[in-house]
């Protein structure tokens, strides 16, 4: 198991954004990929890395990836317009939340407008209703960099104070920005003494098996364990690392901890993409599972992931869990 002396050297800061909801804004249920793609809208022409060279933004497709501001916070998740290997974000975004999804995820019995129906291996969770946001509705959008990448986070929300972001329905004003700065030194990872986790999904996990989805449970909590260490450890390899002393990649194993109980749901969510004129799918798990045993093998790499984020699609706020319990 690799030691966890390499979580010290990891840094991010956060950027808060208050902000108030001018005119009565019509939102998806999960709003995390509607407020990304309003950001991009704003960022991109301040990021974009040919604006200054030609006097005009790109399009979809990145003309200078390998260089570009902007695609490496913002865009697609591989390299060379989408068709080179994987490569992480150093941004993710905290998304505002829809009241009842979080209380639902920790355990809290389903009621309109979400519904559940059979499904398998897990029952179906879905709101098909979209968010009527009230005029003057205040709420709290959360920008976290790695490393390096914070340097961006000050002009992305000078960019939001001066142009605001345009949502379906009307517009959002920003009222003020929090900062804050943090690293795991500063932070409790182990969880000495502990014999029960629990671990609440709050937003949608979707992390990719062979077959689809992974959502068989004890598939699924192997997965989760599995890829909070490998997260770690690429974001730690891409962005922190000094040349030459990349970590290795090591098989993920816990044998001190079993899964022994979970209620989770698939979380059904599709999301029309204007700017890119399809839909898109972002379906992934949400609820609890909660693990026995030698905790302490688990809970630096759960904690790190609770700033992290783990499965695909971090950079809009999915995958982002919460430690709830651990006695």
């Amino acid at each position: 198991m690799i030691a966890l002396d390499f979580l010290q050297e990891m840094t991010w800061e956060d950027r808060w954004l208050d902000a108030v909801a001018e005119g009565p804004l019509d939102l998806p249920a999960y709003t995390g990929s509607t407020v990304r793609g309003a950001l991009g809208t704003v960022i991109r022409p301040e990021l974009c890395a040919r604006k200054g060279q030609y006097g005009e933004v790109c399009g979809e497709v990145c003309g200078e990836p390998e260089r570009c501001p902007f695609y490496s916070l913002f865009e697609q998740s591989r390299a060379a317009n989408g068709q080179g290997g994987n490569i992480p974000k150093p941004m993710l975004l905290e998304a505002p939340l829809m009241a009842g999804l979080r209380a639902i995820a920790a355990g809290a019995t389903v009621q309109e407008p979400f519904v559940i129906s059979p499904g398998r291996p897990l029952a179906e969770l879905r709101n098909d209703r979209r968010i009527g946001v009230p005029d003057g509705t205040r709420f709290t959008i959360g920008l976290r960099a790695l490393g390096a990448a914070a340097a961006a986070l000050d002009g992305v929300a000078e960019a939001v104070r001066q142009k605001g972001l345009a949502v379906k329905g009307g517009h959002v004003r920003l009222l003020g920005v929090r900062s804050e700065r943090a690293s795991f030194a500063n932070m409790q990872l182990e969880g000495a003494g502990a014999r029960r986790l629990r671990l609440v999904l709050a937003t949608p996990l979707l992390i990719r098996a062979k077959t689809g989805i992974c959502q068989e449970p004890v598939a699924l909590g192997k997965a989760v364990l599995d890829q909070a260490l490998v997260r770690a450890v690429t974001l730690y390899n891409t962005f922190f690392a000094k040349s030459g002393a990349k970590l290795p990649f090591v098989e993920p194993g816990f044998p001190g901890v079993s899964l022994t109980s979970h209620r989770l749901f698939t979380y059904k969510l599709e999301r029309q993409s204007y700017r890119q004129g399809r839909w898109m799918n972002f379906d992934g798990v949400v609820g609890w599972l909660e693990w026995e045993g030698q905790i302490q093998q688990i809970a630096p790499w759960l904690r790190a992931a609770e700033i992290l984020h783990i499965g695909q699609k971090a950079t809009f706020g999915l995958g982002k869990v919460e430690i709830s319990e651990m006695e």
